[in-house]
């Protein structure tokens, strides 16, 4: 049995799953979800401001939340690109590039929920 090289570039979840992303892939799909919770920020803005003109002038209860997620998304985002690989494993810069976009998506999401 042989132990894994300690500065070896390919990452043990890479190396088993031929299918997996790279770790630069991972990397690149991080940064661009940064420009997409851009978009998702416009989103919602345009969600907040229509449900403040109309109706009875206030937006959902869910504003707040939906802030927090998108803020959130911003350091996951941010951590998954920009940490070494010595400190975070492949799979969990994946899982944090996932839960970037479930949180910039479900800004919009949550601030789009009104039950007025």
């Amino acid at each position: 049995m042989t132990a894994p090289e300690p500065n070896s570039t390919v990452a043990p979840a890479a190396a088993a799953d031929p299918f997996a992303p790279s770790t630069a892939a991972v990397r690149v799909f991080a940064g661009i979800g940064l420009p997409l919770l851009a978009v998702a920020y416009g989103a919602f803005l345009l969600i907040v401001l229509n449900q403040a003109y109309s109706g009875d002038g206030t937006s959902g209860p869910l504003v707040g939340v939906a802030q927090w997620s998108m803020g959130l998304s911003a350091v996951v985002g941010m951590s998954a690109l920009c940490l070494p690989s010595a400190v975070v494993s492949h799979a969990a810069r994946r899982g944090a590039v996932r839960l970037q976009y479930a949180l910039a998506f479900a800004g919009p999401a949550l601030a789009a929920i009104d039950f007025g």
